[in-house]
């Protein structure tokens, strides 16, 4: 079984980093972009599993991607689940009305982003499965 790719979203490098780390370490496959209209040339190219994306950046606002994912005409797109993470007030209002599946507050801690993704994935999160076993 593929391992799965999840995309992260964020203008600030050093989160794309630990939001990465917190990916490997659960067994997924972390690739990054630092803005939303890299993603989506991203996304177009080869889609991931899943997009975790911050609400606030230059340009275009994490709701903005997760509007444009969910009207696409590629079906594959419009499914994708998605993560919105964010510290600013009315971010999780913004992205969860633009069609994310779930939300989590930064600073983002471990336990909370894998039960996020999770949840988006349609899966059980066991934070007690070892490093590298992606839920089933």
């Amino acid at each position: 079984m593929a391992p799965i790719r999840i995309l992260v979203v964020d203008d600030n490098h050093l989160i794309r980093k630990l939001i990465g780390l917190i990916l490997e370490g659960a067994g997924y496959t972390p690739i990054d972009a630092d803005s939303g209209e890299a993603a989506l040339a991203l996304v177009h190219a080869d889609p991931p599993d899943l997009v975790i994306v911050d609400e606030v950046m230059p340009g275009m606002l994490g709701s903005e991607l997760v509007r444009l994912l969910r009207r696409s005409r590629e079906r594959r797109l419009r499914s994708l689940a998605v993560v919105g993470v964010s510290g600013h007030d009315g971010a999780a209002r913004a992205l969860l009305q633009a069609g994310a599946d779930a939300f989590v507050a930064k600073p983002v801690e471990e336990h909370p982003l894998l039960d996020a993704i999770a949840r988006a994935l349609g899966r059980p999160f066991r934070p007690d499965d070892p490093p590298g076993m992606p839920a089933a």
